[in-house]
């Protein structure tokens, strides 16, 4: 293999007059090996590190879906999301306790709310094996349509990748019981270091995979 003009000019040319040549390679060298780390520091940076901050963005681009997290100093997290869905574009603000319990949800047609004990802000959602119930009241523009419970469990924890990164999450089960209806459930992928959802699946009674929400990029805001 033939050696590199660095090289060459490093270990046969050492004459003095050519000192000129070498530092000019060696530069040159150096600057190669610089672009490289640069380029690696680049690539690795990519990846967000969600302990820092307190606002983070995600994107799916077909359909496009968008939603900005940031969370609030009591833990509260206010979510604004951005959706086509037939043709138009909608908006929905949501508040959420504990990361994943979405207390209050409006768009332009209308406002559903969750109504239950404050102590749900401060479950453990850390742990796996956890189950929580706590009374729910479900209120729609106002006014109390249903009652129940509102059941949480820590199923496992594993990662998620949204872009070219893998992100650690905990799986935890949804479940609204109603006294009125078939029970709603869902699977939320909530990341504990940013205390947020990175995605969300929604599932039959019977905790078959119905669809999902999954992004393909996230940004820090």
């Amino acid at each position: 293999m033939q050696p590199s003009s660095a090289t060459a000019i490093g270990f046969v040319r050492i004459g003095k007059s050519n000192e000129g040549i070498f530092n000019l390679s060696g530069l040159t060298f150096l600057g190669f090996l610089l672009f490289l780390v640069s380029s690696t520091s680049m690539a690795i940076g990519a990846c967000i590190d969600l302990s820092m901050g307190n606002s983070f963005t995600l994107t799916r681009n077909d359909p496009l879906f968008e939603v900005t997290n940031k969370v609030m100093n009591d833990g509260t997290v206010k979510e604004e999301r951005v959706m086509q869905k037939d043709g138009s574009t909608q908006k929905v603000s949501t508040t959420y306790w504990n990361g994943v319990i979405p207390i209050d949800r409006k768009s332009s047609s209308s406002r559903i709310q969750l109504k239950m004990s404050k102590k749900a802000k401060t479950l453990n959602l850390e742990v796996v094996a956890k189950t929580y119930t706590i009374p729910v009241s479900i209120l729609v523009n106002g006014s109390e349509v249903d009652r129940g419970s509102y059941e949480i469990e820590t199923v496992r924890q594993t990662t998620l990748k949204i872009g070219n990164c893998n992100y650690p999450v905990m799986v935890v089960r949804k479940s609204i019981k109603r006294n009125n209806g078939a029970a709603i459930n869902e699977e939320a992928l909530l990341s504990l270091e940013a205390g947020m959802l990175l995605g969300n699946v929604a599932m039959t009674p019977d905790w078959q995979t119905k669809h999902g929400v999954f992004f393909d990029q996230i940004k820090a805001n």
